[in-house]
């Protein structure tokens, strides 16, 4: 997606007329095939609308492998929907899906001329989607880094938990030996009497 700013893609499954087969059958054949619609954000005039190509696969590769995972066009598109974005009003989100922006990436990605399409504090409006997924951003780095604080702290806390069992077996053991046969009495002990 991020090799495409701007420019999104939903794929469908589409019957399509087999005119010769339907000719020879007498009836009406149909066989199903993919096609591609391509959207430009911001945009409403321009949509292509065809028989998908493998380089349209390749170049979409996101929305595709959605599709084919049973998803409909609306939801082959990857981002935060425009209607879970606060900023906005209801009324704005559908102004602006009707000129087939439906989400916030799709927002921030718009090119001058396509903000024209919005009208006055369109600069605005992007440039704050724009500040909204940077502090999206950031916000993922820095919960990234707190988990893996967290997970340190926890190795570190397990590791004085074993070291400390391994001191305590350690003293015990060294405490067993002390007690070990009170008849006979330690081997410096013993090393005295022998000599005299």
């Amino acid at each position: 997606m991020s090799d495409n700013p701007g420019i999104y893609a939903a794929f469908s499954l589409e019957p399509v007329e087999q005119s010769f087969k339907s000719k020879e059958a007498g009836r009406p054949i149909f066989e199903d095939r993919e096609f591609v619609r391509i959207i430009i954000a911001g945009d409403k005039n321009t949509e292509v609308y065809r028989e998908a190509t493998e380089a349209d696969k390749e170049r979409f590769h996101e929305p595709y492998a959605r599709f084919k995972r049973g998803l409909d066009e609306r939801e082959q598109i990857v981002g935060t929907p425009l209607s879970q974005w606060t900023l906005l009003k209801p009324s704005q989100v559908r102004e602006l899906e009707a000129i087939k922006i439906y989400s916030v990436e799709q927002l921030a990605a718009l090119s001058d001329t396509m903000k024209q399409n919005l009208g006055m504090g369109a600069h605005e409006l992007v440039a704050a989607a724009r500040a909204f997924l940077e502090s999206a951003r950031n916000n993922s780095v820095a919960s990234s880094l707190a988990a893996e604080n967290e997970r340190l702290r926890n190795d570190v806390e397990r590791l004085q938990q074993q070291v400390q069992a391994l001191a305590d077996r350690l003293e015990d053991s060294e405490r067993g030996n002390e007690r070990r046969s009170p008849g006979r009495p330690p081997k410096a002990a013993r090393e005295t009497t022998l000599e005299l």
